[in-house]
């Protein structure tokens, strides 16, 4: 019987031993690809609504080495759509410089976005009175086409939003694939999966009919 028990033990230390160095190797090829280590499909989280309120957010973005140039309008753009689709108020300042058509293509590769906005934030209960908004969490993913503005082409202006912005914000990154160096070729070339705060829209006015 010790002897059965001493093999038994001695191939479940190997196992372990095994798993340790895969989940190596797993964590140091995402890391080398640009993604995430965690579940392919996160679940989504609980949509029921909480009470929030509206907080203002004043964030200072400096983009480096973008592949691309990019007009301050295509920043405006782009980060607008990104901050929207992220449950930000449309009552939004934005501010992209360093981008003017006068400089350099070298020069206008490193643009910054001065960025006011507002999102909505979980109040606890005892606070709960003073809620303006109501929220609920959901499953916001990031790939060319959503939003509109993001294209083929962002893969490293999203890869350096989510360095420079998400961080900074109450949103929580569950997934990415952000290889920009080396594009995935199937569809999407690249994602970022993220949690966030959506408010609530109020219900449509009815319109009175006979």
């Amino acid at each position: 019987m010790g002897a059965i028990l001493r093999s038994y033990l001695k191939k479940s230390v190997v196992s372990v031993k095994k798993l340790s160095a895969g989940s190596a190797a797993l964590a140091l090829t995402c890391a080398l690809t640009g993604s995430s280590v965690g579940t392919a499909t996160p679940t989504a989280p609980d949509s029921k609504p909480v009470a929030a309120e509206w907080s203002r957010h004043n964030v200072l973005v400096s983009l480096q080495n973008l592949p691309k140039r990019y007009s301050c309008d295509d920043l405006w753009y782009k980060f607008h759509d990104v901050l929207l689709a992220l449950g930000a108020r449309p009552d939004m300042r934005i501010l992209a410089y360093r981008c003017e058509k006068s400089l350099t293509p070298e020069q206008a590769r490193a643009p910054r976005v001065e960025l006011s906005f507002f999102l909505p934030e979980t109040l606890p209960g005892s606070e709960r009175q003073w809620s303006n908004v109501s929220a609920v969490q959901r499953i916001v993913e990031l790939q060319p086409g959503h939003p509109a503005k993001i294209d083929s082409g962002d893969c490293e202006l999203l890869r350096q939003i989510k360095a420079g912005l998400l961080p900074l914000i109450p949103v929580k990154v569950r997934d990415y694939r952000l290889a920009c160096a080396a594009p995935f070729e199937g569809k999407p070339p690249f994602e970022l999966t993220v949690s966030a705060l959506e408010p609530v829209k109020p219900p449509a006015a009815r319109v009175a009919t006979r």
